[in-house]
């Protein structure tokens, strides 16, 4: 076996490599510099997707873009997240006082609001409630 192995590059990634040569003003042999320096080939075709990846991260560093911050939304909540608390509360019998979830949430997790929970701390949340369920089940029966 050679190692010598023929990946080839997601077109959409290659675009996006020409398209982003061609908006900082980088020549086609810049662009194959930096791909030499980043991934050991200069040759666009046989990159990985993670290769592809990374020289479009060096084509916007050298050209002194910066990586866009994520935003706050990407460490809050999912919808899905979201949902099976409301699923769970109103399992609970909660639905009908909105403050018994709020009241909960501050206690367990010293956070105001249920929006301000992120991914983890949704995903905590989730388990305390399923507890809280699977022992008042017990109770009844």
């Amino acid at each position: 076996m050679s190692s010598n192995t023929s990946t080839k590059t997601p077109p959409q990634l290659l675009k996006k490599i020409w398209a982003l040569a061609k908006e900082v003003g980088m020549d086609e042999d810049m662009v194959r510099v930096i791909a030499k320096r980043v991934t050991g080939q200069a040759r666009l075709s046989g990159l990985s997707k993670e290769q592809a990846c990374a020289v479009i991260d060096a084509m916007n560093e050298a050209a002194g873009k910066k990586k866009p911050k994520p935003t706050q939304r990407e460490f809050r909540m999912t919808d899905a997240q979201r949902r099976k608390i409301e699923q769970l509360v109103y399992e609970l019998g909660w639905a009908d006082d909105p403050d018994h979830l709020r009241k909960f949430i501050k206690k367990y997790y010293k956070i105001d609001h249920m929006d301000w929970l992120t991914k983890r701390l949704a995903s905590n949340l989730i388990e305390s409630l399923k507890n809280v369920l699977a022992r008042h089940q017990n109770k009844l029966g």
